[in-house]
């Protein structure tokens, strides 16, 4: 299939005849382009009146490829033929260069035009584009293509600076303009062919047929070279390329398609591939389009609750002069937020807080990305409650989808010791490229010569980090009980994923729910489980069977260690269970939800038990319910084993270019061997 190449226009500020004269000293060799060894002309020919000027020429290239495959293909050197029609009456320059050499393999062709700018006559635009049609090559024609292109765009760059070079070399000579053509009275005029003097009349065809692959040129979308230079920032001649190809072939479906900007965003997301681009874009457009996103800013109203709980705001812009958003995570409580407002209105928010990012862009030349920091100082297990993880996950896939490349750079500020498990438990659904921009910084090391101050002005960096610089943030503390609107059984009953992860338990007075799990030396036991009716006291266990039971290389290992614990008595004689610490016996009333985790020193079994200890008389109980002697909850464990958790630092490691110095000494030692937190 032929791929076609179309790069944005580009403006001279000099008028037409001035830039002839410039590009008539390339030939017949060009000492700024080596690989182009020279030309000679095979056909020249002029109208009687001198307006229309046609010339042929032969030219030597000296294309970069490996030696071998020269040989291979028999050749040193291509031939092009380049074909162009000045018309000096029209003031427009047609080029037109087709392959020579394996021209029965390979199709080569490139389509050129100068004609004065249409906003001021006295300035010049060059459009180009060019077309590759690999038929066969030997087997080889993936190689072939990308030396073509690694050709092609090596030269294309250069074609500016050659004619602003020989623009000022004019200028030395003291030309610095040139005359416009004025019809004669009558003119004769010559023609050579192959160096034999011809005598021809030049039709008034001769006019349209310079001007007819001008008007070829003519593509339904246009971009110019300067506005991509202000607005875009520096991109290469394939970068330049693919936003247009892109644009074309929006244009062959939709009246109306987004800017540049947003253009190149998605062509980063997917590697400057044209149709996986189009593809991703045009569900984005669909997506915008069934949630009304292009009016989001005008007509949406955070909730109060949200524009009082969410600690987030912007808050001016990095060294770069990307905007700013700060969100102080660990003093977020995502889990009051969802119970008290839902799903949708959190994304909505979101949703909100990107097209704010992408409106402050639009004004800044050049900048199409934002800053995030994410302060974690206060993050705990509530934070890893499953639910939030999961809607984490799907806020994650709605931007990384429909936001590409919105952001710059992702500052992760005062990174608890708890942060490998967290990293570990939501960095699987973290696009790789996301996961590139992010600088973690573990404790103070934020305040560091290598820390944020690289990337924020010192005077800019909020006073809750040591700055001096006030930010509009307002810590709420958690969500009160009496503004949850809905409960955990409505979330999971509304989350097929969660009711996998979740038991629901219902237990009479006195009885006990037992859950067993096996652990390696260095794995996580993580549990997270909601009171939804009476009282509980919860308990993990160490289990210790019986010699005859027991893995006797197990039982080597525990005693070698020297490791005892006090024991209570099992009812079956066959194992003791010892609680690993006392001090974290506690009752969990009716409405609490707990995440904990352990960090296991030993290896072995544990036991996670519930009891059943509501009281024979209750008061009213939480949300209204009738006292009842029976409990009921939900529960859900985890155990991360130490490969797993171990891993989370050193993918750290590789994946951030700037993990600080305490950051690296995260290990699983680092996490209290008993961490539980209760929302009540």
């Amino acid at each position: 299939m032929p791929q076609e190449y179309q790069l944005p226009d580009r403006v001279y500020k000099y008028p037409f005849e001035l830039i002839m004269m410039a590009y008539e000293r390339r030939f017949p060799t060009c000492k700024m382009i080596p690989a182009f060894l020279g030309s000679e002309t095979t056909y020249e020919h002029k109208s009687k009146d001198g307006a229309v000027h046609v010339i042929e020429r032969r030219c030597k290239i000296d294309v970069e490829a490996p030696y071998l495959l020269k040989k291979m293909c028999g050749a040193d050197y291509v031939y092009f033929i380049q074909k162009n029609s000045l018309n000096r009456r029209n003031r427009t320059l047609s080029i037109v260069a087709t392959n020579e050499t394996f021209s029965n393999r390979v199709k080569i062709k490139e389509e050129c035009s100068y004609k004065p700018h249409p906003e001021n006559e006295d300035w010049t635009i060059f459009t180009q584009r060019a077309t590759l049609h690999i038929i066969s090559f030997f087997g080889i024609e993936a190689q072939v293509e990308k030396i073509g292109l690694k050709a092609y765009h090596k030269n294309i760059k250069k074609g500016k600076e050659i004619i602003m070079y020989y623009i000022e070399e004019l200028a030395r000579e003291g030309i610095t303009t040139a005359p416009r053509w004025v019809c004669p009275l009558a003119v004769e005029g010559t023609s050579t062919e192959n160096g034999v003097d011809q005598t021809s009349d030049m039709s008034d065809s001769d006019d349209s047929f310079a001007s007819a692959d001008d008007e070829n040129l003519e593509v339904v979308y246009k971009l110019d070279s300067d506005y991509i230079n202000a607005h875009l920032g520096d991109l290469s001649p394939m970068e330049e390329c693919s936003i247009i190809q892109l644009a074309k072939r929006m244009k062959q479906t939709f009246e109306k398609i987004p800017d540049e900007r947003v253009l190149l965003r998605f062509l980063r997301a997917r590697n400057f591939d044209i149709e996986k681009s189009r593809e991703m874009l045009i569900k984005s457009m669909a997506w915008r389009k069934q949630y009304n996103i292009d009016s989001h800013l005008q007509f949406w109203v955070s909730p109060p609750l949200i524009e009082k709980y969410v600690p987030g705001c912007w808050h001016r812009s990095d060294k770069d002069g990307r905007p700013v958003y700060i969100l102080r995570l660990g003093h977020l409580d995502i889990k009051g937020i969802l119970r008290g407002v839902g799903e949708e209105a959190l994304l909505r928010h979101a949703l909100y807080i990107c097209e704010q990012g992408i409106e402050k862009t639009r004004s800044i030349p050049q900048i199409n990305t934002w800053t995030l920091l994410i302060d974690l100082e206060g993050l705990n297990l509530r934070h890893l409650w499953a639910p939030a993880r999961m809607v984490m996950r799907r806020f994650t896939e709605v931007m990384e989808q429909n936001y590409p490349e919105t952001l710059g750079v992702v500052l992760i500020v005062q990174a608890p010791r708890l942060f490998p498990l967290a990293w570990t438990l939501v960095k699987s659904f973290i696009n790789e490229n996301t996961r590139r921009k992010c600088l973690v910084y573990a404790g103070n090391d934020y305040l560091e010569e290598d820390g944020i101050h690289e990337y924020i002005h010192r005077e800019d960096i909020p006073d809750f980090l040591g700055g001096s610089c006030p930010c509009d943030i307002t810590l709420s503390g958690p969500v009160p009980r009496d503004l949850y609107t809905i409960s955990t059984e409505d979330i999971l009953e509304n989350e097929s994923g969660l009711k996998s992860l979740y038991t629901n338990v219902t237990m009479r007075k006195g009885e006990m729910h037992e859950v067993t799990v096996d652990a390696d030396v260095d794995a996580l036991i993580t549990w997270d489980f909601d009171t939804v009716l009476g009282e509980l006291q919860f308990t993990l266990s160490f289990r210790k069977y019986a010699e005859s039971h027991c893995n006797s290389s197990l039982v080597a290992m525990v005693q070698m260690a020297g490791i005892t614990h006090p024991s209570t008595s099992s009812p079956s004689d066959g194992y003791t269970d010892t609680i690993v610490d006392e001090g974290v016996v506690e009752t969990y009333k009716e409405g609490d939800s707990v995440q904990g985790s352990y960090y296991v020193k030993q290896p072995g079994t544990y036991v996670l038990s519930w009891c059943n200890t509501t009281p024979s008389t209750s008061p009213v109980s939480f949300g209204g319910k009738t006292p009842s002697q029976k409990a009921t909850f939900l529960y859900s464990i985890e155990v991360i084993e130490p490969k797993d958790y171990v891993g989370s630092v050193s993918s750290l490691t590789s994946s951030f270019s700037n993990l600080s110095t305490s950051g690296v000494s995260w290990n699983s030692s680092s996490v209290a061997s008993w961490n539980s937190m209760v929302s009540r």
